[in-house]
């Protein structure tokens, strides 16, 4: 979830945007839960919009401009949190049959002063319908008063398999486990292995443009020197999910 405020200027990108396509989904999960980090234990509204394509021929490979949003609209307390991240990726052409590749930079803003920039590399390998891979996520800096975590590395590494139980219903299950190099700023928290999660997706299409689904996520903590058990609150998070794409 992360994401770099884009501007075209150019007034010839403008038939190439005109012909991206766009997709635009809102979740309303039980909680707002990051790699591993309990960021928020309640109802969060967490809407998002990626447009991609942009005209340009599979050969040279795919572009996405995305923003992800996550808000607490029925909380009154004071650590509601809202998040608007920024992303800008690219997904290369594919040079080996069935392997993906992609790089990107998020840029995460806070209601509190402050945000992080981040560089994503991803890696994904098919098998048939089942996918293994990982991404590694760097952030490069961090502007939040009193410091933050800067060069922090976490990587993930993940399976993912994917059923089609008819032409309207997809499922989809998998789990990933995260490593994490705290970086600078950090002095409390070891190095090592993070979070585990496992996790089952339920997408029904409603016609070619709108679909529904349905998650659940459990999160487990594998080092409580690494993910600190002040940080370790929710377990399970469920999801409900509209979606559309034009």
């Amino acid at each position: 979830m992360k994401k770099v405020y884009i501007t075209i200027i150019a007034s010839g990108l403008v038939a190439a945007v005109a012909s991206a396509g766009t997709s635009v989904n809102i979740d309303f999960a039980s909680a707002y839960v990051f790699r591993g980090v309990t960021v928020f234990d309640d109802l969060v509204i967490q809407p998002s919009v990626e447009v991609d394509g942009f005209g340009m021929p599979e050969e040279y490979g795919t572009i996405a401009l995305g923003v992800w949003g996550s808000t607490a609209p029925y909380s009154d307390s004071y650590d509601k949190l809202h998040e608007t991240d920024w992303y800008l990726s690219y997904t290369l052409p594919e040079l080996v049959s069935n392997l993906v590749l992609s790089v990107g930079l998020t840029e995460y803003q806070y209601s509190f002063p402050g945000g992080q920039t981040e560089l994503n590399l991803g890696a994904g390998y098919a098998l048939g319908d089942f996918m293994l891979g990982t991404t590694l996520n760097y952030i490069t800096d961090d502007a939040t008063p009193g410091g933050g975590a800067e060069k922090q590395t976490y990587i993930d590494f993940f399976a993912d398999y994917a059923i089609e139980i008819s032409e309207d219903l997809d499922v989809n299950v998998g789990g990933l486990i995260g490593l994490i190099f705290q970086g600078e700023n950090v002095p409390l928290r070891d190095d090592g292995f993070n979070q585990y999660e496992l996790y089952g997706d339920l997408i029904y299409s409603i016609n070619e443009m709108w679909s529904i689904g349905g998650s659940l996520i459990y999160i487990g903590q594998i080092d409580s020197d690494v993910l600190l058990n002040s940080d370790y609150d929710k377990g399970l998070v469920a999801m409900f999910s509209v979606g559309c794409e034009m």
